[in-house]
């Protein structure tokens, strides 16, 4: 529904991290008129000084909150939910608590798109398939597999199905909630950083400086990397639809390729000296530590249903992020 002053309002939880920004960004592009509300409490992300005063030049209403604290400031016509503990590194400070807190905030902001009758985009992950797929692309629809070993990894994984499996369920008996939920697949862009474990940013500021690349294990797990930027225009583009109770994959089957693989690309297209180092992560993150199954989207549902098809290339995925570490983080050692 419209606000009564006939203006676009939008309620982004997460909004100050990597995916947010770009999002917000677009959002603001996107609509001449926008009452934008972030709720972060920055616990996987940072606001510089920069971004402040971008946030007050739009008018964006920034809350400093965790979502169970944040209270709603009047109606929205849409949410995005994308609020949540990220980083396979960074969720194991939140073990055991992470999957109440998910829980909880999943359940708050689907009780709010009830009331406003808003459309709701709730991000989920591709762990939640939790088995390797032996080369064969992960369709929605192919049975989930738990792993019989707990992991702090699986608690999030896990928590992130408890929340599709309840909001859909919550969907079938509540008509005033349009729910769509997105898996996405390894997502990378300007301003993620390798903070928490993600893996391109690493590669890349390593091979600008000259460090070796620490490739986990023999480097041979698959991942399908997918530009931010396509990401946000499918998140979008559902909204913006008429689908409801819908699950898809977001990502780029095209730009599949082993850890190993990718870290050759980046020492290839940075033009560096860097040598590549294969590591046992638990001798750098603790006994805690586990790596994720590889993975590898079908996106066969999102491009009929909403005409949705990644446009990045790898390579170009890669340039994207050395240019913009290049022009954002100056480093005085690059080659």
């Amino acid at each position: 529904m419209l606000c009564t002053e006939g203006v676009m309002k939008i309620l982004v939880t997460g909004g100050a991290g990597f995916i947010g920004t770009h999002l917000t960004n677009t959002l603001l592009e996107r609509y001449s008129d926008l009452k934008l509300e972030i709720v972060d409490d920055l616990s996987s992300s940072s606001l510089s000084k920069k971004r402040r005063e971008f946030f007050e030049r739009n008018r964006i209403k920034f809350f400093h909150q965790t979502v169970e604290e944040w209270q709603p400031s009047g109606w929205y016509d849409h949410i995005y939910h994308l609020a949540c503990r990220v980083g396979p590194a960074h969720v194991l400070k939140y073990a055991g608590r992470m999957a109440k807190e998910i829980a909880d905030d999943t359940d708050k902001v689907a009780n709010l798109a009830i009331r406003d009758k808003a459309p709701l985009i709730s991000i989920s992950t591709s762990e939640v398939y939790g088995k390797d797929p032996c080369g064969i692309p992960q369709h929605e629809n192919i049975p989930l597999e738990v792993p019989a070993v707990f992991s702090i990894r699986l608690e999030y994984a896990v928590a992130k199905l408890l929340n599709e499996i309840s909001l859909t369920n919550l969907a079938n008996v509540e008509p005033r909630l349009r729910v769509n939920l997105i898996r996405p697949f390894n997502i990378v862009g300007p301003y993620q950083t390798g903070e928490g474990g993600f893996v391109l940013p690493r590669f890349v500021e390593a091979a600008l400086l000259g460090n070796p690349l620490t490739v986990f294990g023999d480097g041979n797990q698959t991942r399908s990397f997918t530009h931010v930027a396509d990401l946000v225009d499918s998140l979008i583009k559902i909204m913006e639809s008429s689908v409801n109770q819908r699950i898809y994959n977001v990502g780029t089957p095209e730009n599949t390729c082993s850890i190993k693989h990718l870290a050759e690309q980046v020492i290839s297209l940075v033009g560096s000296r860097s040598e590549i180092s294969f590591v046992d992560p638990k001798e750098i993150f603790g006994q805690l530590y586990t790596e994720a199954p590889s993975k590898i989207p079908d996106t066969s549902q999102i491009q009929k249903e909403i005409n949705w098809s990644p446009r990045w290339s790898l390579d170009e995925i890669i340039k994207d992020y050395i240019l913009f570490l290049k022009k954002e983080y100056p480093l005085s050692s690059v080659p």
